[in-house]
């Protein structure tokens, strides 16, 4: 029997041309390709890698077919792949299934490059229908191959005329088909290799157009970082390669007041020649500590015995960590060394300089008040070591840092009343001559930053210094609320000292320091054990108080005296409407028999003796009436040189005899206090107190209603919102529906001039209205107004919650009654 072997595997062997095909089932081989098989062994011919190669072609477009969203083309894909295999199988044989099978490729190739990436809709029907048709046209092609494919081998060879017929028949059908689905005549493949020449040609083009743009920017980007460097090699060499110190702040335009400071500074730091200086300011905030310092290091004489870049600014209020105050450090010396250790470097360029440095720690205290205390305090000791490095620290503190270190320190006081004058003249002009001037900046106690804040706000609104004051008295240091920082805020300001480190982690210091802010003359330690030991409050929590707020300063101690400052007092006792006014209430309540003691045995008409007196009368007007306290108020102003705290004691006097249901005593004393306050020119206290007059007459059996109408009429000329609300409140005499429309008209004015206060109690007296009228409805809406607005104020809530709870009970709502 015949033996067919496989296509030769030799090297020189190659695949037959579609003209000419060998059938290897019958070709013998030569004896010199038989002795050279086993060298060739296993070795791939260049018709099995054509084959294998058809084989990815297909494999290729069987994955882009499932790509094309038309029904059908897929299927068409899958007889093409098995038609290619037979013609394969046929390869030999029949030299027309070669063409056959390039046909089919050929077909498929552009069927798939014709559909990809196109949706259904993008796909015509004819087209569609085309496809469908190819699919049958190539099931009849893969019927006759089959029936080929299926024959022996011998009978191929017999047969061969008769089967090439009828593969022709299948190659004819096969054109038809390529025919109907118009590729033949509408796709060439010269053109589709043009087109894609033409592609790659664009492509190209566009490459080499983008990447010689890149190398233009690139070489532009060169060519500029030469010139950096050149630049900075130049300057390297004039600054002798000196690090890029950060930029000193410039001395403040507004500077009165400081300079005989600013000289002993100055000659201190430019005399010492060996050891530098240690130089420490410490006050509270708001004395003007970093206006010195900057000051200090834009002085001629510290530029030219430091030199401009051996000046240091180290801004330490944003160092709230050790490794912040070390990045501060290290980024305020310019340092590029980095080793690892900022410590290290930092020391290290300190250390290698030839020339004497001034480092300037400004806000130190923040720092300093860390808990990790031990490793803030060894990097100051680290810098103290530094014989050529002069210190200047300045912070919020009685004592300076670091016991080791020899420190100068100076305690930073406020400022005398011409440069408290010169400040605010230079800020706001047009209010520097007025006459109420030096009694607004003895308010603020002269602290240069409150005067400051004040003249802005007077410069900004149009205010002069009467009605500043005015403001100051009514709403305390909430008025100096110009910006969300400590230089445009003094609450903010103040505040970094009451929620510093040292005071959370004493409870007893903020008790202690409501306590203080009641004394306006302060209190020596013997007077404060005397006096206000008692319960929680012992003589080890009053020392332990004590050692936070001067660690903050927000006390000073003066020779044996511990006070507190004038604005650090009136942001302590914040004014009605202030959610924290409960504190101090609370702190006033249990010390009340304390600082009664003390201040009933003062003989002394002083003018802080007599305003803590009033302080205290107000409080208990507001709590229990007594007149004890605010008579010995009134005693004690009768001498004094200020008349306007006679008029007031009056006042206080006639408040508190109405808070005791003396209500003609108290219209005598109210009438009394408004002459004194129209004598001392103050005509919206003298107003003010006309409309107690007029509205206390309203409890007795003849109300003098004429006097509330002439109240209201001087608060109009005034420009007085508050007043006017007041009056207009205390005018409807009747339980009536008019009254209902008044009120609810005062309401509406409360609330677009934001009156807290009066609009809480406006909606107080809806209520009560509407109840004494039988409008439940209406009283139970007022009352959850009046509720939620007295909540904002922290007063006056529990009288409102029992009227709301009476009117759940009118509704028949009892369960909420008892809710409320």
């Amino acid at each position: 029997m015949t033996c067919f072997p496989c296509w030769p595997n030799s090297a020189s062997a190659t695949p037959p041309s579609e003209d000419k095909i060998i059938p290897g089932n019958v070709t013998e081989p030569q004896k010199e390709e038989l002795q050279n098989d086993n060298d060739d062994l296993g070795r791939p011919s260049k018709g099995e890698y054509a084959r294998e190669t058809g084989k990815k072609f297909l494999e290729v477009l069987d994955i882009a077919a499932k790509q094309i969203p038309v029904p059908g083309v897929d299927s068409v894909i899958e007889v093409v792949k098995s038609l290619v295999q037979m013609c394969e199988d046929s390869y030999a044989t029949l030299k027309n299934a070669n063409q056959l099978k390039n046909r089919i490729k050929h077909l498929t190739l552009v069927l798939v490059d014709e559909l990809k990436g196109k949706k259904v809709e993008e796909i015509e029907e004819r087209l569609r229908n085309d496809i469908r048709q190819l699919e049958r046209d190539l099931k009849f092609i893969e019927s006759k191959l089959t029936e080929i494919v299926k024959q022996n081998a011998i009978l191929v060879i017999l047969f061969r005329r008769l089967n090439e017929d009828k593969v022709q028949e299948c190659v004819g059908r096969l054109g038809n088909a390529l025919e109907s689905f118009h590729f033949s005549r509408q796709i060439a493949d010269a053109d589709a290799l043009e087109h894609l020449t033409k592609q790659i040609d664009t492509f190209f083009r566009q490459a080499v157009q983008e990447l010689q743009e890149s190398n233009k920017r690139i070489e532009q980007g060169i060519t500029d970082v030469r010139a950096i460097l050149n630049k900075r090699n130049q300057g390297d060499e004039l600054n002798g390669s000196k690090p890029r110190r950060g930029v000193i702040p410039v001395a403040p335009e507004i500077f009165f007041g400081r300079d005989a400071i600013v000289d002993d500074f100055v000659c201190t730091l430019v005399s010492q020649k060996t050891t530098m200086a240690r130089i420490c300011l410490l006050g509270p905030g708001g004395m003007g500590k970093t206006s010195i310092a900057r000051t200090v290091l834009n002085h001629s004489s510290v530029i030219s015995h430091f030199g401009r870049e051996n000046r240091v600014w180290v801004p330490c209020v944003k160092a709230t960590s050790v490794s912040l105050l070390k990045d501060t450090l290290y980024e305020s010396l310019g340092l590029s060394l980095n080793t690892g250790d900022p410590l290290r470097d930092i020391l290290y360029d300190l250390e290698s300089s030839a020339s004497p440095i001034i480092l300037l720690l400004d806000n130190f205290e923040t720092p300093w008040n860390l808990l990790s205390h031990a490793e803030v305090l060894e990097i100051l000791l680290q810098l103290a070591k530094l014989q050529h490095v002069a210190l200047f620290v300045t912070m919020r503190s009685f004592e300076p840092p670091g016991d080791g270190i020899h420190w100068e320190s100076t305690r930073l006081e406020a400022v005398d009343e011409e440069a408290s004058a010169c400040i605010y003249a230079e800020i706001h002009p047009a209010g520097s001559k007025e006459p109420e001037l030096p009694s607004l900046l003895d308010e603020v106690g002269h602290m240069p930053l409150a005067v400051t804040l004040m003249a802005r706000l007077g410069r900004k609104m149009g205010y002069m210094p009467a009605k500043l004051l005015e403001l100051y008295k009514a709403a305390g240091t909430a008025v100096m609320h110009l910006g969300q920082d400590a230089q445009q805020s003094m609450d903010i300001c103040i505040g970094l000292s009451i929620q510093s480190q040292p005071m959370i982690n004493s409870p007893s210091a903020a008790n202690l320091l409501n306590i203080l802010a009641l004394l306006p003359v302060g209190a020596t330690l013997e007077a404060l054990y005397q006096w206000w030991v008692s319960g929680d409050m012992s003589e080890t929590a009053i020392t332990l108080g004590l050692g936070p707020l001067l660690d903050t300063s927000l006390v000073e101690r003066r020779a044996d005296t511990y006070v507190v400052l004038p604005v650090i007092r009136r942001s302590t006792m914040h004014p009605w409407g202030q959610a924290t006014t409960w504190p101090t209430k609370n702190a006033r309540s249990l010390e009340e028999a304390n600082i009664q003691g003390i201040l009933l045995e003062t003989t002394a008409a002083d003018p802080d003796i007599i305003g803590a007196l009033l302080i205290l009368s107000e409080h208990q007007y507001e709590t229990r009436p007594r007149l004890e306290v605010v008579q010995h108020a009134l005693e004690l102003s009768k001498e004094s040189e200020d008349k306007k705290w006679y008029a007031e004691a009056l006042y206080w006097n006639g408040r508190t005899l109405r808070g005791l249901a003396q209500f003609e005593e108290a219209i005598k004393q109210f009438h009394l206090a408004r002459a004194a306050f129209l004598q001392v020119s103050e005509p919206k206290r003298a107003a003010d107190a006309l409309y107690w007059a007029g509205d206390t007459s309203g409890s007795t059996r003849s109300p003098n209603h004429q006097d509330v109408q002439k109240a209201l009429a001087e608060f109009q000329s005034l420009d007085d919102p508050a007043g006017i609300a007041k009056c207009q409140m205390s005018l409807p005499s009747q339980w009536d529906a008019q009254s209902i429309t008044t009120l609810t008209t005062t309401w509406e004015f409360c609330v677009s001039h934001n009156l807290l206060v009066e609009q809480a109690d406006c909606t107080y007296s809806l209520t009560k209205t509407c109840i004494n009228l039988g409008r439940f409805d209406e009283a139970k809406k007022w009352g959850l107004i009046a509720l939620d607005a007295y909540t904002q104020i922290s007063v006056g809530f529990n009288n409102t919650l029992g009227l709301v709870g009476q009117i759940f009970i009118s509704l028949g709502d009892s369960d909420k009654a008892v809710d409320i």
